[in-house]
């Protein structure tokens, strides 16, 4: 299985390279470079994101993930990346699309309530994310 469908890569004549990214995205390893509509595309909505099937190519996810960089914004929680954790990061992010996906297409058959989104969850720990999720947070004494 390839991971996504026939209509991948998306325009190849418009990838940006490494050299050419906004400042601050981080490619990991290995990854030379990713399509413009990756930059171009609302929050979340990185094309061909919602086709990617649960352990496809890390080149599957990657457009999803220079989108998720490019787009979180102020509301990013997770330290800057660095050569040292944009793999890890990647990793955890996609997980992330994996777990968007499977929720949307239960919504799609209507076996669920509720869609699922990319949000500044996506890259975060279970460490990180647990101020966001267990509850009332106290703050230091």
């Amino acid at each position: 299985s390839s991971g996504i469908n026939a209509e991948w890569p998306l325009r190849p004549g418009l990838k940006m390279t490494t050299d050419h990214l906004p400042t601050g995205i981080h490619l990991p390893t290995g990854m030379k470079g990713v399509p413009e509509a990756c930059i171009d595309a609302e929050f979340g909505e990185s094309p061909a994101m919602e086709k990617i099937r649960r352990g496809g190519k890390d080149k599957f996810y990657v457009c999803a993930f220079v989108n998720f960089q490019h787009g979180v914004g102020e509301d990013k929680v997770s330290p800057p990346y660095t050569e040292e954790t944009v793999d890890m990061r990647f990793a955890l992010f996609k997980q992330c699309v994996d777990e968007v996906n499977k929720q949307n297409k239960r919504f799609r058959a209507g076996e669920d309530t509720h869609q699922a989104g990319i949000n500044f969850f996506c890259d975060l720990t279970d460490e990180e994310r647990r101020p966001y999720s267990n509850g009332l947070v106290m703050p230091d004494e």
